[in-house]
């Protein structure tokens, strides 16, 4: 493959940038340049040279490790900038070289490294098995379809060497275990692609944590790491900083970020750390990359190195978040969001808390419905919860119906949602927009959410939105009802309570669910918020 794509008739260059590179390049994961051209041609002599340059990019990555990021940044600009570009294209009009483009000289590469690499995209189907060449052949230029999305891929390796007598391929390329970059990326897309992560955060995340290792231990074989190395990276996360990379203070590598921690410790100006959530988030996205190497047969382990550990030290679920008190649920429900000649009851900043807090159901899990999905069953008004069309869900457990409450229904609910059916709106929340990565519509209203709570003076730590799922939770459990009926309302497991027995128990109705939520008594009103008749 030549690493070339076509877009509205111009052909591109595209090509990864290697997992252990991705760091000082300022997070890149890839080089994309239009190749400023129509012609299949000469798209594939531009792409060649542009291949050439990035490879001797990435052979002075390799050579000085420790180099500045503004520097590696200059070294990238100087490969994709319009100063490069012009400098090249005195030899990019030329439609043939019979010899090597002057001023291009082999590529200085790490053998073995080189050999593992071109072995592990053999082993993945991204490269062919090596052929060799019939004399006088001349090799085929493959030209990517339309599609700007499209993997690069990197090209084959060629080889002057006569291969053996006996056909067989040469030590060199035979892969024993791949390095732990090369199947990294392709790990994250089969996770997307197969929908095991339904979320790009998470695949933001993993990639986040492979740039960890591979900065700490080094881009080695992934049977050349222990149980050992395993321990001591989750050493180094406990030590790490918070900011780690987001902080001018902490702009250096873990190592020198980890040793900053302490000295400023040391003088009494102790910087938070990593939170246990967090190394557990890292530790699990390693667990997985190790089982699926396995599965996938890329890798075999006796054991996976990253099984096993404990995460102690972290607070108690119930005290990571604060219920909301009394005083500022009133507070809250009595200020100009609810109460005043400005109060819109259409919108999501109106019925969003009140959701939350009636029915115990995420931020995300409300942002994201449509009208579509408030039903009814059995005379039961409820909420689907669940995935497609541009929803999506936390697990399995999830997936659930939500009766609509009495005191949400005494609210006017149901009389929004048949205005929204009126005009024929998709989304039970049009003024909602999304937001992030993963264009999230629970996002932006989170920020504006906090800002209001600072506005009206009732913001706290650890008391946010999603502590009304908490009080919700707990309200309606010390007024007797079934915990298993309201973890089916939640959408948490029941595995705890019933441990095997919770595969029998099919489903809650949304009867038993209804009667548990009605039992929830707060100690606000909320009378002055039902609509006048």
């Amino acid at each position: 493959m030549q690493h070339v794509c076509r877009r509205a008739g111009t052909y591109h260059f595209r090509r990864r940038i290697p997992l252990r590179h991705q760091p000082v390049l300022g997070g890149k994961a890839e080089i994309y340049r239009s190749l400023e051209t129509s012609s299949p041609r000469d798209a594939a002599i531009r792409s060649r040279l542009l291949y050439v340059e990035s490879e001797r990019l990435f052979a002075a990555l390799d050579r000085e490790p420790g180099l500045a990021v503004d520097t590696a940044r200059q070294l990238m600009r100087d490969l994709v900038g319009p100063a490069a570009w012009a400098h090249m294209n005195p030899m990019l009009r030329r439609s043939s070289y019979p010899t090597p483009p002057p001023g291009i000289s082999p590529v200085p590469c790490e053998p073995d490294r080189a050999a593992m690499e071109v072995a592990a995209a053999v082993h993945v189907g991204v490269l062919d098995p090596p052929k060799p060449p019939a004399e006088g052949a001349r090799q085929p230029v493959a030209v990517a379809d339309e599609n700007p999305s499209a993997p690069a891929n990197p090209p084959p390796a060629a080889s002057s060497a006569a291969p053996p007598a006996d056909g067989k391929p040469p030590l060199s390329a035979t892969l024993a275990s791949p390095l732990f970059g090369a199947l990294a990326e392709p790990h994250v897309e089969h996770m997307l692609e197969t929908g095991a992560w339904s979320a790009q955060q998470t695949a933001l995340q993993t990639r986040a944590t492979f740039r960890l290792w591979i900065e700490f231990h080094g881009d080695r074989a992934v049977d050349a790491y222990s149980r050992r190395d395993a321990s001591a990276f989750m050493e180094a996360l406990r030590k790490l900083p918070r900011m780690h990379g987001r902080s001018p203070l902490f702009k250096g590598t873990m190592r020198q970020n980890i040793e900053a921690a302490e000295r400023m410790a040391a003088k009494g100006k102790g910087q938070p750390l990593l939170t246990m959530k967090t190394i557990k988030r890292h530790m699990s996205a390693l667990h997985g990359y190790w089982d699926w190497l396995r599965q996938h047969g890329h890798h075999e382990f006796a054991s996976n190195p990253f099984a096993g550990f404990d995460f102690p030290g972290g607070k108690p679920a119930s005290e990571q978040r604060s219920m909301w008190d009394d005083a500022d649920l009133k507070r809250l429900f009595m200020s100009r969001l609810w109460v005043g000649p400005d109060v819109d009851r259409r919108s999501a900043a109106y019925w969003l808390p009140l959701i939350g807090l009636l029915t115990g159901m995420r931020l995300e899990e409300i942002a994201q419905l449509h009208t579509a999905d408030v039903r009814q069953r059995d005379g039961i008004d409820f909420f689907l919860v669940h995935a497609g069309d541009e929803r999506r869900t936390k697990n399995a457990n999830s997936v659930r119906e939500v009766p609509i409450p009495g005191a949400l229904v005494a609210l006017g609910f149901m009389t929004l949602v048949a205005e929204r059916r009126r005009v024929n709106s998709k989304r039970l929340w049009p003024d909602l927009s999304g937001q992030g990565p993963d264009r999230r519509l629970g996002a932006y209203y989170t920020r504006r959410f906090t800002e209001y709570r600072r506005e009206i003076g009732i913001y706290k730590p650890g008391v946010d939105f999603h502590s009304l799922r908490g009080t919700f939770e707990t309200l309606v459990l010390n007024a007797g009802a079934s915990p298993v009926f309201v973890k089916a309302i939640m959408g948490h497991s029941t595995s705890d309570l019933l441990g095997e027995g919770s595969r029998y128990l099919k489903h809650v109705t949304l009867k038993n669910k209804l009667e548990a939520m009605n039992m929830l008594r707060l100690g606000v009103d909320l009378g002055h918020l039902l609509p006048s008749t």
